[in-house]
């Protein structure tokens, strides 16, 4: 084994070092990782192919800010265009086109707050529904009424209870035009007929349906579902999607996404007519208003005209023939003229009022107009009053007739202008392009949904890994021992290259067993326990005894597997070895070499048998194995027996090492009771991801208390990768070259 350790400065900071941990996280659980995400990524991309395609269909709108305006100019008069030419912004009408006020109406002509639909197998039906032409013969293997081809259905009515909106209805075909609905509020199933609407009593009240066309052989089944109306109309307003083509172009493109190409284009179409219908509804409104308010002066004007032409007609008769000079009548046009104007701006002013209110722009421009020629008149008026009588009196008498006649004509003309707008089409926009029903699925959405589900295959991979680490994580390496207790690290042993299922009884067979320092020497696993092989050499000549004993706080950490392959190390370094299986329990290691019915550690203690009856020779090596014998009900007790000390004494001094591979030491008080014979030896093995520094410092704490310290930790099955982001550094990269495999091939 090479270690290569290059340690981080201290400086280095802490952020730094979570992100290696991280790494290193990743590194030792992508096993686990690839399966996350090539399961994850499975499910998801057949949920991406097998899903229904979805379709857009759209529509082009054109918000006109000067053809309304320049229509109205060429038919009507400026001052009445004007009161019609309301500007509408890109952003007006984009909020326009997704209010309720446009998608009541679709919701409502199209139904879209009935839901029904054929029932299809789970996952698969609708795919294979999409490549079956035609109706299907329901059911699989004559069950489930499922559905494979083009089936339809279609709802003209469906009305239930408050109660039981959004609940799913099961409607079953049946002979002769019929159907059989079941579901919730109904005590049994109802029967109802095509084409007729039928009322169904509930415990909240009736439930009336009307199958308007069906399509489907009998025993196929829909589901239909009846949601608020108010729910259906929020989404709607939630899946149209409006936005503006290029910059300041006025052009709106709205789109909508569904599984149903047919159904998308209809409801765009009948959102682009709502839309202009409304804004056209909008401009007659305005105009019926400002006619019905005009159309109540006529008879005022007309009763002032004829009163003024009789006050006219008067005045000539009484002061004669009169002439008027140049001064006089200038002021009298001029007067007129004004008293015209104002009069008009009066009643633009009173029609403006009927659709704004009085803080309104046109309104307070009306106004402030209104002052000027109001100044104005007073000033004329003024002149006019110092002319002498009988020309003062003419004067007026035909300014009255002057102003209130082109007032009576301006109105009538107004009046017919009106009534043309509200006959007439007034809108600000426009359909440019009406929703045609789709071909084609939109493009790149399956592929743009499968990196989705890839990138989240990823994304859950690595959660997975990182609460694995969290929540079951063992020890990683080495340096957290070190760090978190006050125990050393006697050996670090990688993964080995033997599978990873029952390593043990893949390399062991019986008699003739092979533990893999045997059949595999150059494995990194061998050569990590060959290092700790020289270590325990100097340890037990300073030790009282030749007992090594290997501890684990639970099953499954690879104790057995250390503790035979340190023996069979033991046994090829020219020492006689006796490995003994002290696990009465379970006797995992005795299984192993097959020997777990034969005489063993049990007998011995009893005294029924001899060393020579129980110890088994192991291949052509200094190895032999002593099993734990036949399992017993009281293997705590038995390991109390007097015998015990003098038997350990006995094979102690009749092999150079003796290695006892024990129970878990935080199950059972197995190992407790053996620790003294192999004081000085006591060795835990840990294996890296499982074990935790809790369960080390509570085997110590329990062996302390016999009196028996540990030796050494062995953490066993770490990657070779684990701690290269940390810490720098890489287990069992060293590798034999050819020549030395062959003479580790010859020297088996």
């Amino acid at each position: 084994m090479n270690v290569e350790n290059h340690l981080r400065s201290p400086e280095s900071g802490e952020q730094e070092f979570n992100l290696a941990a991280l790494l290193d996280v990743f590194v030792i659980y992508r096993r686990m990782m690839l399966w996350v995400f090539s399961v994850v990524l499975v499910l998801g991309l057949g949920a991406v192919f097998l899903s229904n395609p979805v379709y857009e269909a759209d529509i082009l709108t054109q918000v006109d800010e000067s053809d309304a305006s320049t229509t109205a100019s060429s038919l009507l008069g400026q001052d009445i265009a004007a009161m019609f030419n309301v500007k509408s912004s890109t952003d007006t009408e984009t909020q326009i086109l997704q209010s309720r006020l446009i998608v009541v109406a679709a919701v409502d002509s199209l139904r879209l707050f009935i839901d029904a639909e054929p029932v299809r197998l789970p996952v698969i039906g609708n795919a294979i529904a999409r490549n079956t032409k035609g109706l299907s013969k329901p059911g699989l293997f004559g069950f489930g009424g499922f559905t494979w081809g083009q089936e339809k259905i279609d709802i003209a009515r469906f009305d239930v209870p408050d109660d039981y909106e959004g609940e799913v209805f099961n409607l079953t075909l049946l002979e002769q035009g019929k159907y059989r609905l079941s579901g919730s509020g109904l005590d049994r199933d109802a029967v109802g007929q095509v084409g007729r609407s039928d009322t169904f009593l509930t415990e909240s009240g009736p439930i009336t349906l009307n199958v308007g066309a069906v399509a489907g052989q009998v025993g196929a089944r829909f589901k239909i579902s009846r949601e608020s109306r108010l729910d259906a109309i929020n989404q709607l307003q939630r899946q149209i999607s409006v936005s503006q083509q290029g910059k300041d172009s006025n052009i709106l493109r709205v789109r909508l996404c569904g599984t149903d190409a047919a159904r998308i284009t209809a409801i765009l179409n009948d959102i682009a007519g709502q839309y202009v219908e409304q804004d056209e509804a909008r401009k007659r409104e305005d105009a019926e208003r400002s006619l019905k308010f005009l159309s109540g002066q006529v008879l005022v004007l007309r009763e002032k005209l004829d009163t003024s032409e009789r006050n006219y007609a008067t005045a000539r008769r009484a002061l004669g023939s009169v002439n008027v000079d140049a001064e006089a009548a200038s002021a009298l046009q001029r007067s007129a003229d004004t008293d015209a104007a104002l009069a008009q701006l009066q009643q633009k002013r009173a029609a403006t009022a009927e659709l704004y209110t009085p803080s309104h722009p046109s309104v307070v421009a009306l106004d402030r107009e209104i002052s000027v020629l109001r100044v104005e008149s007073a000033v004329l008026s003024q002149r006019i009053s110092r002319l002498p009588d009988t020309e003062r009196q003419i004067v007026q008498a035909a300014r009255d007739v002057k102003v209130n006649n082109e007032l009576y004509v301006g109105l009538l003309n107004n009046i017919e202008q009106l009534q043309l707008l509200r006959a007439g089409r007034m809108a600000n926009v426009r359909i440019l392009d009406v929703a045609v029903m789709p071909d084609h699925p939109m493009r790149f959405r399956r592929a743009i949904l499968a990196l989705a589900a890839t990138a989240f295959a990823a994304l859950l991979a690595i959660c997975a890994a990182w609460i694995r680490d969290k929540l079951l994580g063992g020890i990683s390496d080495s340096y957290e021992i070190q760090r978190e207790t006050d125990l050393k690290v006697a050996s670090i042993v990688p993964l080995s290259r033997a599978p990873r299922s029952g390593v043990l009884r893949r390399i062991i067979k019986a008699r003739n067993a092979r533990i893999l320092a045997l059949a595999d020497p150059t494995d990194p696993a061998v050569e990590s326990l060959r290092s700790f092989r020289t270590a325990l050499q100097f340890s037990m000549a300073d030790a009282s005894n030749n007992i090594v004993m290997f501890i684990g706080s639970s099953p499954a950490l690879g104790k057995s597997f250390v503790s035979s392959n340190v023996a069979a190390l033991l046994a090829n370094a020219g020492k006689r070895v006796l490995l003994v299986d002290c696990d009465l329990r379970r006797s995992t290691l005795s299984a192993a070499f097959g020997v777990h019915e034969g005489k063993g550690l049990s007998d011995l203690i009893v005294g029924v048998a001899s060393v020579e009856q129980c110890v088994t020779k192991i291949g052509h090596t200094n190895l032999e194995f002593l099993g734990s014998g036949m399992p017993k009900e009281n293997a705590g007790d038995l390991l109390t027996h007097p015998n015990l000390s003098d038997l350990f004494r006995k094979l102690s001094a009749t092999f150079d090492v003796v290695i006892l591979d024990t129970a878990p030491v935080l199950a059972v008080p197995d190992a407790e009771i053996l620790a003294p014979l192999a004081k000085g030896n006591v060795f835990v093995v840990a294996r890296a991801g499982v074990t935790r520094i809790a369960a080390l410092e509570e085997c110590a704490r329990r062996l302390e208390m016999v009196g028996v310290d540990v030796n050494g930790v062995i953490l066993n099955g770490i990657d070779p990768r684990a701690g290269q982001f940390r810490y720098g550094v890489k287990y069992g990269n060293y590798r034999y070259g050819r020549a030395e495999q062959r003479a580790a091939g010859e020297s088996r």
